[in-house]
């Protein structure tokens, strides 16, 4: 990591990733930046970190089976504030057309990153989401 990349020290962030591989890389990339990861192979043990653990952001893939990305972020959503609710959180996926763009930011994503994801790209756009107000579109 060089200076100019912003250190993500005292970070708490949740990845949920069905993708042992993808899910491990991450974890190993933002440990390497100073993050505190929580690592989920599932949305439904996601949302159970959430809840116990309240992250200070959150990275999902979309596609995933039994309950997808869209469908993980609406249940972080209907969580009570105190819960995690309003958890800032980012859309990491394949899916990189603009209808896909746009169904990440109805579902509850403040971001919308499309697969592959650079270190960089990622870590910026953490910064940012945690930066921002929560009231506030982007």
């Amino acid at each position: 990591m060089d200076n100019q990349n912003p250190s993500l020290s005292g970070i708490k962030v949740l990845v949920v990733d069905d993708n042992e591989d993808t899910l491990a890389l991450t974890k190993l990339m933002l440990g390497l930046c100073g993050a505190e990861v929580i690592a989920s192979p599932t949305p439904a043990e996601g949302l159970e970190e959430v809840q116990m653990q309240r992250p200070d952001a959150i990275i999902s893939d979309i596609s995933m089976p039994q309950m997808d990305g869209y469908q993980f972020m609406q249940a972080v959503r209907n969580l009570p504030a105190h819960n995690g609710r309003d958890t800032p959180a980012i859309a990491v996926t394949a899916f990189s057309r603009p209808q896909d763009r746009a169904r990440a930011f109805n579902a509850g994503f403040q971001a919308h990153l499309s697969k592959p994801v650079s270190l960089q790209v990622l870590v910026d756009a953490i910064a940012g989401i945690i930066n921002m107000p929560s009231n506030l579109p982007n």
